[in-house]
């Protein structure tokens, strides 16, 4: 659909993408009863009762930068203590595409929807490596030769960006900058994905950053561009366009 389709016909409601969100995350039968209720949906209080599907998660940990896997290769299992680490992982708010990250990592959808203050929300600098999942560990020190990026990622997403750092490619300014969002070099980072070649991934990167960073007109418009690339029936479409009704919200 293009933008300017996409504007006349208007902005969907928050509440139908607030639900549309939910449904990428969660499973069917809690989503159902959601949408069967005849109440006003409060999409803070709906979000807090959410478990997110780990195969979700997975899924859309290997759709955020196709380049992570080798052409042809058939897509990795899960690797031990996923399950566990996308269920107790701490939540945040400003994801960036970018390998290993899932949009499921957005739980707590009220401090995006009521004071919305950027300088609350954004990662900090002050981060330490995850203890513990030892098999997520290994799997990345066993596949780190087969599916660099991805395993890079992976390291990243525990707060290993040391070996991150070295397993990314040099030259992937999404990835890089990703690492740089993630570790709270956030000023860094959007000067980055300003810069870098437009793909959708970028686009979204772009307008998440300017949001989070409380430019708010300039997000508005770059995940405006990222909605018309990045299919709304994936995750990473939902929270697109999740981001993007925030930021008409509070422009």
């Amino acid at each position: 659909m293009s933008r300017n389709a996409y504007q006349s016909f208007g902005q969907p409601s928050l509440e139908e993408l607030t639900l549309r969100f939910l449904a990428q995350r969660s499973d069917a039968a809690a989503v159902a009863a959601v949408e069967s209720g005849e109440s006003e949906v409060e999409p803070h209080e709906v979000a807090a009762g959410f478990r997110v599907d780990p195969r979700a998660c997975w899924s859309d940990a290997l759709a955020a930068n196709p380049g992570a896997l080798p052409p042809g290769s058939p897509p990795p299992a899960m690797p031990p203590h996923w399950s566990a680490l996308v269920n107790q992982l701490a939540p945040c708010l400003a994801v960036p595409i970018a390998a290993g990250n899932f949009p499921q990592r957005v739980r707590d959808l009220e401090p995006l929807l009521e004071k919305f203050d950027p300088d609350e929300l954004r990662p900090s600098r002050h981060h330490s490596p995850l203890p513990g999942y030892e098999g997520l560990r290994d799997w990345v020190r066993r596949h780190a030769a087969d599916y660099p990026v991805l395993a890079g990622g992976l390291a990243r997403l525990l707060g290993d960006f040391d070996t991150a750092a070295r397993l990314l490619p040099a030259d992937d300014e999404n990835e890089r900058a990703a690492s740089m969002w993630q570790s709270g070099q956030c000023s860094e980072a959007y000067a980055a994905w300003t810069t870098a070649p437009s793909t959708p991934a970028v686009l979204f990167n772009h307008g998440m950053a300017a949001l989070f960073t409380g430019r708010i007109t300039e997000a508005s418009d770059a995940l405006g561009e990222a909605a018309e690339a990045i299919p709304e029936t994936t995750g990473w479409g939902a929270l697109c366009r999740l981001y993007l009704s925030v930021a008409q919200i509070h422009r």
